[in-house]
């Protein structure tokens, strides 16, 4: 009996062995939870989500590059050094999203070509070229070429000069357009999975065309070197002008949900749990927007809670209706008598003030008390900008103006054989002032407002300047206002007495901190070695400064 125990056991042993034999492993060993490849689908959703908050988190009312366009400024000590003094740092936060979502991307790329998908692969080499050009747009040289090749141990990889990396941003846009007009039956996307144009492939090619107009533009002072390495830039404006945007309807945008941290805005209640009354707006823009009597302004800033007024004999309140029928209560004080206050019912900080001097501006003799980044005396962005989510407010990769505008400059400046630049321009404010809904303004006339001698294009001294001028206001909290405002030098933007490095503004962001590893250290040299430092770049400071000039400004003697 003992034997035959023995026996049997023997036996499932190896009856075991020989099953096991014949199983692949490789497929017995695939954890379901946790699967190597994943669907495009998947991928694309969390790309776009992430791209669109990073670019949008750029230009945010709390940011740097808000602060430089001056759509803000801070009223307290918090954070006043990045935003109203350009004291930056090393900045690596967009740097590392930016190869995090490139990683990503290339696998949606692979995919796509695996399974012969044209417009997968389109969709890869539009999301590949934004997210490159993003990161050269506001560091220099980046790596490209060689980037994302760890698996082949390239952990170092070199950073390619700036133009090389624009090439491949055109070379991409092209590829994609391409791609997008030869689709097949069983190119595709899921359109829920698709959270900017729902799988819609002519929107996509839109897209493509109108970053094309956006590198090109980009890239106007740069023709030759360009045509040197290729590229041929009116080829590339004109190529592209057919299949552009075409409406409001075409934007590169996504919206808030307001559901969790990921999908909501950066002031509402879920992301911050102090709200952004500290971060003012900048008084320069304030007082354009106030000059034109401007609706959108009502859109963007709430009216002071305390009004210094002229014609007050004492304190009383009253009620402020805005142009779209929201109230306020605003207390009315007597100005008589008091120095160096601002009478009107929006009042923004100006840029560049010492802390002590933002947090007292136009107090007067007030010697009552309020907390001090709820200064009474300043008026509060929007309450919208304190919500989770706002129809209005979006995740903007590209706009249906910006395009217009793109277009009313290159007729100005005589570029890319374009004409009817008043036509543009007019189209551009009109996209602007719809996409925030601020023709529902009460009693409002755009043929009014465009007839003032300040909008007007034929009453232009400088038409360029006006054009650029109307950019920088229709892209509010907007990044590209940086990157236009770098290469034209409109519009003409200082920063006041408290600056740390003078009255210019910032060219660029600083590389992330340098890893010290010598394979490292050789070609982040070889990087900041081909930046230009300015005037402003302290003696024996390092050249990655954000006062030094890439290559898209040297020889330019923009913006400053």
């Amino acid at each position: 009996m003992k034997f035959l125990k023995v026996f049997i056991s023997l036996l499932i042993v190896a009856t075991g062995l020989f099953v096991t034999a014949c199983v692949d492993l490789t497929e017995v060993n695939r954890n379901p939870n946790n699967p190597e490849t994943v669907s495009s689908n998947y991928i694309l959703t969390h790309v776009l989500v992430q791209l669109g908050r990073t670019h949008y988190s750029m230009a945010d009312i709390a940011q740097k590059v808000s602060g430089v366009m001056q759509y803000s400024q801070v009223g307290t000590q918090f954070r006043s050094e990045n935003v109203n003094h350009f004291g930056w740092t090393h900045d690596g936060a967009p740097w590392a999203t930016y190869y995090d979502l490139l990683r990503n991307i290339e696998i949606i790329q692979q995919n796509a070509q695996n399974d012969g998908n044209r417009m997968f692969e389109a969709i890869a080499y539009i999301l590949r070229a934004f997210t490159f050009g993003a990161a050269t747009d506001l560091y220099g040289d980046v790596p490209y070429s060689k980037a994302l090749e760890a698996k082949n141990e390239n952990y170092f990889p070199e950073y390619d000069p700036q133009k090389i990396v624009y090439k491949g941003v055109l070379e991409d846009l092209r590829q994609a357009s391409q791609l997008l007009s030869n689709l097949q039956a069983k190119d595709g996307v899921n359109a829920t999975s698709d959270v900017l144009y729902r799988g819609d492939a002519a929107r996509w090619k839109k897209f493509a065309n109108s970053l094309r107009l956006r590198y090109v533009m980009r890239l106007s002072e740069k023709s030759t070197e360009m045509a040197e390495l290729g590229i041929n830039l009116d080829a590339e404006f004109a190529d592209a002008v057919p299949g552009i945007f075409s409406s409001n309807a075409d934007d590169a945008k996504i919206d808030f949900l307001g559901t969790n941290s990921e999908n909501s805005t950066l002031g509402g209640p879920i992301n911050s749990s102090n709200p952004n009354f500290g971060y003012k707006i900048g008084k320069s823009f304030m007082d354009k927007l106030v000059s034109l009597n401007d609706p959108r302004l009502h859109r963007w800033a709430e009216p002071v809670q305390i009004k210094w007024h002229p014609a007050a004999i004492t304190e009383k309140d009253t009620t402020f209706t805005n142009f779209f029928g929201e109230n306020y209560t605003v207390k009315l004080m007597p100005s008589t008598g008091v120095e160096n206050v601002e009478t009107g019912w929006f009042v923004g900080l100006p840029a560049g003030i010492s802390v002590n001097d933002a947090l007292n501006y136009n107090k007067g003799n007030y010697s009552g008390t309020f907390v001090a980044e709820r200064s009474p005396f300043i008026s509060f962005t929007h309450s919208r900008y304190r919500k989770d989510a706002d129809p209005l407010i979006v995740m903007n990769l590209m706009t249906f103006a910006e395009v217009k505008f793109i277009l009313a400059e290159a007729a100005v400046r005589g570029l890319f054989g374009m004409t009817n630049a008043e036509q543009h321009y007019r189209e551009a404010i009109m996209a602007s002032m719809d996409k925030w809904r601020a023709r529902e303004a009460a009693g409002f006339n755009f043929d009014v407002y465009y007839a003032q001698p300040e909008v007007d294009l034929k009453q232009a001294s400088s038409p360029w300047e006006r054009v650029m001028e109307q950019k920088w206001i229709s892209s509010w909290l907007y990044m590209e206002s940086w990157f236009d405002w770098r290469r034209t030098g409109y519009p003409v933007l200082q920063t006041g007495p408290a600056a740390f490095y003078g009255p210019d503004l910032p060219l660029r962001l600083m590389y992330r901190t340098p890893n010290l590893d010598p394979k490292y250290l050789v070609n982040y040299d070889a990087a900041i070695s081909r930046l230009e430092p300015t005037s402003r770049v302290p003696a024996g400071q390092s050249r990655d400064h954000h006062y030094s000039r890439m290559w898209l400004l040297q020889g330019t003697s923009k913006p400053w």
